[in-house]
């Protein structure tokens, strides 16, 4: 019997790490939606590879891996948008709809900056909280109902209005901050395993919302390589 065609939208995945592409971003606090995509690709035995193909919406830049399990099960698709983050939106709707993804079959890992460092918060939706990156899927998506995994990246000796200037987020992280985030990636990359796995959504968050690795460290470093704002 051949499926209907909401039966293999409903199947079809895409996982999206949000980020700035090229050298000059790598590393930076606003980079961390690449980085635990890119260890979920490697824990998964895939490598990212950059694409750049028209598919229907013009010319869409991204790093795109393709996981099947070893039971032959369907797609799920690993999307890094190669474009700046307040652009990010145009290559995963260009992809949702070339493979006819539904926004709740999307899901997305992205720093904030109201989470401590350290700490990740799953959710089914919601707005975008003045994330350039959750303003632009939402606006070209034209839904807010797509899960997401935040990654903290606020840390003490920071008031609000410091993290939230741009030189924060395009910032790297100190030494101390560095071996707390990456004691935080492997949870994340754990919590989308378990999406990609089927598991219900509401237990991986009841889960993986309670972890903490440990309190924030006490002292932030500089800034950094500090690119111009329209990658924020």
């Amino acid at each position: 019997m051949v499926d209907s065609r909401q039966e293999l939208e409903a199947r079809r995945r895409l996982v999206v790490g949000l980020g700035n592409p090229g050298p000059d971003y790598a590393g930076t606090r606003h980079n961390v939606g690449f980085e635990v995509l890119e260890s979920l690709a490697a824990t998964l035995g895939l490598r990212l590879s950059r694409q750049e193909r028209t598919r229907g919406l013009g010319p869409v830049k991204a790093k795109v891996a393709e996981y099947r399990s070893d039971q032959g099960g369907d797609a799920v698709y690993l999307v890094e948008p190669w474009t700046y983050m307040n652009l990010s939106g145009e290559a995963v709707a260009a992809y949702a709809r070339f493979f006819g993804i539904r926004p709740d079959s999307i899901f997305v890992i992205y720093d904030d900056l109201h989470l401590p460092l350290g700490r990740i918060r799953i959710r089914p939706g919601g707005s975008p909280g003045g994330h350039n990156g959750i303003k632009s899927l939402t606006a070209c998506l034209g839904s807010e109902g797509y899960p997401r995994l935040r990654m903290g990246i606020a840390v003490t000796g920071f008031d609000a209005s410091d993290m939230a200037d741009p030189d924060f987020v395009l910032g790297r992280f100190s030494v101390e901050e560095r071996l707390l985030l990456d004691k935080a990636i492997p949870h994340a990359v754990q919590a989308v395993r378990a999406w990609i796995d089927d598991r219900p959504l509401d237990e991986i968050m009841a889960h993986y919302n309670a972890l903490r690795v440990e309190e924030s460290p006490s002292s932030a470093s500089g800034s950094g390589n500090e690119p111009s704002s329209p990658a924020t």
